[in-house]
């Protein structure tokens, strides 16, 4: 009947599911299974971001031990010296945490492989390691075949 929504059915077609008629939303009708996608999207996004935290509190919390390691407390040089290795071991796998939980998209990537090399703050190769992309990638973001 017009007027009314119609109902959602979902069948089996060749391994996929085909939505069948809409269902109805608050905004309008959307098909259940994009509505279901979305969902999912921002269940990985959410965790993406409680990642984010935990990463941050572990590296706040070795920076702390590192600190008072270093000041003090008895220790050798050598074993200061350890303590600082391990902290910044610590701290470069939650930069590389970090880096993963915050996706670039391919424009966002490609502005920042600009602003890195054309102000001559790092080379190609820093900044492909930065990005997560290959050398020749950021060459490509920067304009040369």
């Amino acid at each position: 009947m017009p007027g009314e929504a119609a109902e959602f059915t979902v069948t089996r077609w060749h391994g996929r599911f085909r939505p069948g008629a809409l269902a109805a939303a608050d905004n309008g009708l959307v098909p259940e299974l994009t509505r279901d996608v979305e969902r999912m999207r921002q269940a990985a996004a959410a965790a993406r971001r409680r990642n984010a935290v935990n990463a941050l509190q572990i590296a706040e919390a070795t920076c702390r031990y590192a600190a008072s390691q270093l000041n003090g407390n008895g220790l050798s040089p050598v074993e200061k010296r350890a303590a600082a290795l391990e902290a910044a071991f610590e701290l470069a796998a939650t930069a590389e945490l970090l880096r993963r939980a915050v996706r670039l998209n391919p424009e966002e990537r490609r502005a920042l492989a600009r602003r890195l090399v054309n102000r001559g703050h790092m080379s190609a190769r820093q900044a492909a390691a930065r990005l997560g992309v290959s050398e020749r990638t950021v060459w490509r973001y920067l304009g040369h075949p």
